[in-house]
């Protein structure tokens, strides 16, 4: 672990707060979304709006038909939901690695403090206060990697998956029994701080192992 001058989170701008917003849930797979509304929401003008969500259907996020049909809320296929697991792995796996290397101590304090905070949660299994700090674990151990890159489209894609994982998640998954939930948030807590030791340890190996475990899809 690199001990160094520490850098701060990056702020938001404009496209950040129009990605959190639109995955926030209140927009259902399939929904149409409007310049202006988002732009009143939001309190800016259209201008930025309309440019992020063009970025946004480049990005493949939302789709895009034309001015008739406008920007909608993508509805994720199966095989789309294979590939957010696998993109998500790819990226945390390179910069969990590049963690071991360069996390510096105000990272490994902030990674500390998000596994303090999910502990107060645990046993309040399909909690938006849950999957919020597991989000913000993970992107904390991107951080760490002070790979910009990196940092800014697990950003994005850990927004992403909140909403198809936990905001809109399957109905055709099985729901969990009480000890079977909190059996395993307390795994997920167990493996966080394991993650977290592989980084100050500088097991590079040993930290994308555990990690490639730790993401896998949850089955009951």
């Amino acid at each position: 672990m690199a001990i160094g001058q520490t850098t701060e989170m990056p702020e938001e701008s404009v496209y950040d707060r129009l990605v959190e917003l639109v995955f926030s849930g209140d927009y259902s797979p399939g929904s149409k979304l409007t310049e202006r509304d988002l732009a009143e929401h939001l309190q800016v003008s259209r201008i930025p709006v309309r440019e992020s969500l063009g970025k946004m259907v480049a990005q493949g996020l939302l789709l895009g038909g034309g001015k008739r049909e406008g920007v909608r809320m993508r509805q994720y296929t199966p095989d789309e939901i294979r590939q957010l697991y696998e993109f998500r792995l790819f990226l945390e796996a390179g910069a969990i690695r590049a963690a071991t290397e360069y996390a510096q101590a105000a990272d490994i304090e902030r990674l500390e403090a998000a596994c303090e905070e999910m502990t107060q949660h645990v046993g309040e299994y399909g909690s938006q206060a849950w999957a919020k700090l597991d989000h913000k674990f993970h992107k904390a151990l991107v951080h760490a990697s002070h790979n910009k890159r990196a940092i800014a489209t697990v950003r994005l894609l850990l927004t992403e998956c909140h909403y198809v994982f936990y905001l809109r998640p399957s109905r055709q998954r099985r729901q969990p029994t009480a000890d079977e939930a909190t059996a395993w948030m307390d795994k997920v807590q167990q493996e966080h701080r394991l993650l977290v030791d592989h980084v100050v340890a500088g097991d590079a190996d040993g930290a994308e192992r555990l990690l490639r475990k730790h993401i896998a899809p949850q089955r009951f």
